[in-house]
């Protein structure tokens, strides 16, 4: 299967927003509204991860408003703070924490696909709980690419654009084998403890996992020591 990066534009460097000939601006006072005008398909399966960023910033409203607390004079006199909605699945993000309008969008639409990567599932590429011990699964390049069984100099780091893509991906398959670390990683040809490091390692996705784990009565999972 064709990475589906192939329908991604990566950006390397900073985020490329769409002009605001694009947008439509409404509100008053301390908070104002964009919401985008474009026309996009919703993907299938809510595949929104896919999208690029324009088409998928083209899907989100953004607010902007001026936050309190501490940054500075100039962070209390100007809509600096961002808050982004994406429209189809309600998820929000928001950013605060720097005086750039822009940095704060940019920070805000990362945090939002993370949240689409957390929170939003999709039938799995696979049955997971196959009852045939010798299924050879074909995992979707997105996820091996941040798979330890990959060479570390080719792993997608936390900080990759398209690491979120295969965290949702890892996700539909762990909620499809019910929430077992031992069958998820057996599907996927990892050790259960390769696994369960892969999903300790990251903050955010221990936090989801266990919240999901948590619900279903089993016990969360730990860091090791």
């Amino acid at each position: 299967m064709a990475l589906r990066s192939a329908s991604i534009r990566h950006i390397r460097s900073q985020v490329a927003w769409p002009s605001s000939r694009r947008l439509t601006w409404s509100g008053a006072g301390s908070r104002s509204v964009a919401q985008c005008t474009g026309r996009q398909e919703v993907p299938e399966y809510s595949d929104y991860l896919i999208l690029s960023e324009e088409d998928l910033w083209n899907q989100c409203q953004m607010e902007t408003f001026r936050a309190s607390g501490p940054g500075g004079q100039h962070r209390n006199k100007t809509d600096t703070a961002v808050r982004v909605r994406h429209l189809p699945t309600g998820t929000t993000a928001t950013a605060t924490e720097q005086r750039s309008q822009k940095q704060n969008r940019s920070k805000a639409f990362e945090r939002l696909r993370w949240k689409i990567a957390l929170s939003v599932r999709r039938p799995p590429p696979f049955n997971p709980i196959d009852s045939s011990s010798d299924s050879n699964y074909d995992i979707p390049d997105e996820l091996a690419a941040i798979l330890p069984t990959r060479a570390k100099r080719k792993r997608l780091g936390a900080k990759h654009y398209l690491y979120p893509l295969g965290i949702q991906v890892l996700l539909d398959i762990l909620v499809a084998s019910n929430l077992s670390v031992a069958d998820c990683a057996r599907s996927l040809g990892l050790s259960t403890g390769a696994l369960s490091r892969l999903i300790t390692s990251d903050n955010q996705l221990l936090a989801e996992v266990n919240r999901l784990r948590q619900g279903q009565g089993m016990r969360p999972l730990r860091k090791s020591k």
